[in-house]
């Protein structure tokens, strides 16, 4: 007997590439390439969350809601609980939204993979509007998209992954009104991931635009371990999403660890801040770097075209122990690299790195 895996998967699965999240090579490298925080948060922070995650009891389920951490959450956004959904990592509230909604989904590209994905994998049609060669965003191109193909799901993430634009508040709002029975009906969901890097934030809007969805993580800013993210959103549409949150999706040791942390917001900005600070210095060194064109970014990365080869820059930064995120062989990006704003030695390291590998390939 032949068992034929391929008659029983589904081809829009089979069709797919997984994510790839890279993977260190030997040794220490200088890790930049997965937008973290560079940052420890500090000896009495840990002994909180030591002493926090000491006392979970392991044998129960976690809080299913999540209750305590969504109150906390509430304070922090300055929302009602009831419009916060606690997700596994921000993905799965992509994941949930693809799930829930109907019909096709819209997206700017290149941008956060997961998306068309997700997408894809639910046999969901996925078109993407290409940014100009700047990455620049183009509203007429999107919005004669939007009148033409009539998604139920937008995507825009705000700053965009990995370009690290952040598209003007006008034309996030002209796509909201689209979308909210102008064009078409669709939720439009803003992907605040790096919203500590770029200090802005369309959570004010929630009362205004109820086909408004906005995602959030503790990923970015130094809790990437525990994978906890959020979904914020008229409290209507929250309940409906929440019938297919898997049951205990966020783990009683991400919820205590969450609690802790939120409770030094200090020290969470303060490490932003100094991202945002180093992110401009690497930015203005590379303006006079030749060979290398990085693009502005609102985010704790930036991207980088080089002159020479992509996949031989990138292979010259990990000879020489650094590790950014090799984009050149994906579509619109050609020899383009992410690179993560590090700790200011880090950073200098990249810099030192990137001139000696384009110094030597001319």
């Amino acid at each position: 007997m032949s068992f034929d895996l391929a008659r029983a998967l589904r081809p829009e699965v089979q069709a797919l590439t997984a994510y790839h999240a890279g993977t260190a090579p030997a040794g220490r490298p200088v890790k930049l390439d997965a937008n973290e925080s560079p940052f420890l948060l500090g000896e009495a922070i840990r002994g909180e969350l030591a002493a926090a995650l000491a006392s979970v009891e392991l044998h129960r389920y976690p809080d299913p809601e999540a209750r305590e951490l969504k109150a906390l959450l509430a304070r922090e956004l300055g929302v009602p609980a009831e419009q916060i959904l606690a997700t596994n990592g921000s993905d799965e509230g992509i994941q949930l939204l693809l799930l829930a909604a109907m019909g096709p989904v819209l997206a700017p590209v290149p941008t956060f993979v997961m998306y068309e994905l997700g997408a894809r994998a639910l046999g969901r049609g996925f078109t993407g509007v290409p940014l100009t060669a700047e990455f620049r965003f183009e509203l007429s191109a999107f919005l004669a998209e939007l009148e033409r193909m009539r998604p139920t799901l937008v995507f825009l993430a705000w700053p965009n992954n990995p370009t690290g634009g952040l598209i003007e508040e006008a034309a996030v709002e002209a796509i909201l009104q689209a979308c909210a029975g102008g064009v078409c009906h669709a939720l439009v969901v803003v992907d605040e991931a790096y919203t500590q890097y770029s200090g802005r934030t369309v959570l004010p809007w929630l009362g205004r635009y109820p086909n408004l969805v906005i995602l959030r993580t503790l990923s970015k800013i130094g809790l990437a371990g525990i994978r906890l993210g959020m979904l914020v959103a008229e409290p209507s549409l929250v309940v409906e999403i929440n019938k297919i949150r898997p049951p205990y999706n966020v783990n009683a040791l991400s919820q205590a660890a969450a609690r802790v942390v939120l409770g030094h917001g200090e020290v969470v900005a303060r490490h932003a801040a100094t991202i945002v600070a180093e992110r401009e210095r690497v930015l203005a060194a590379l303006a006079d770097l030749p060979g290398a064109t990085a693009f502005p970014s609102q985010a704790n990365f930036f991207l980088v075209r080089t002159a020479l080869p992509g996949d031989r820059v990138f292979q010259g930064l990990v000879e020489r122990g650094i590790l950014v995120r090799n984009f050149s062989r994906a579509p619109y990006l050609a020899d383009c690299l992410r690179v993560t704003i590090g700790t200011p030695e880090e950073n200098d390291a990249f810099l030192a790195a990137l001139r000696a590998v384009l110094e030597a390939g001319r």
